[in-house]
């Protein structure tokens, strides 16, 4: 099995922080369907793991700030998996979801702070 690049762990990462957010409110119940319960679930397991994060932050596309954030998004997510919380009624109402959304969101604006769109597609190149 090929070893990801650090390029490719910051393109899987950035790709996991698009999976969620307060778009997916606006999503169809079959797009929510693969957004969470596929693609977000994937990229939180692998690409917001520790020693993803810590590899991140060490080659400093990630600061601190940003480390702790995802993870705490990371922790969020996992501590509903396979509860009562994880169905579409339950991403669409209740404020756990909210939450993880909101950090989200807050996540990205923080990587768009740090990087322009230009050097972030660069980065994933690295």
């Amino acid at each position: 099995m090929k070893k990801l690049s650090l390029g490719e762990k910051f393109d899987w990462f950035i790709d996991t922080l698009n999976k969620s957010g307060m778009f997916i409110l606006d999503l169809s119940n079959e797009e929510i369907e693969t957004f969470i319960f596929e693609d977000l679930i994937v990229g939180v397991t692998s690409f917001l793991s520790k020693n993803n994060l810590n590899e991140l932050k060490e080659n400093e596309l990630i600061d601190e700030e940003i480390e702790k954030d995802a993870y705490l998004l990371r922790k969020k997510v996992l501590n509903i998996d396979n509860t009562n919380l994880w169905n579409i009624d339950s991403v669409r109402q209740s404020s756990e979801w909210l939450d993880i959304f909101k950090i989200s969101d807050e996540l990205k604006k923080k990587i768009h702070e740090r990087w322009s769109d230009e050097e972030i597609e660069y980065l994933k190149t690295t």
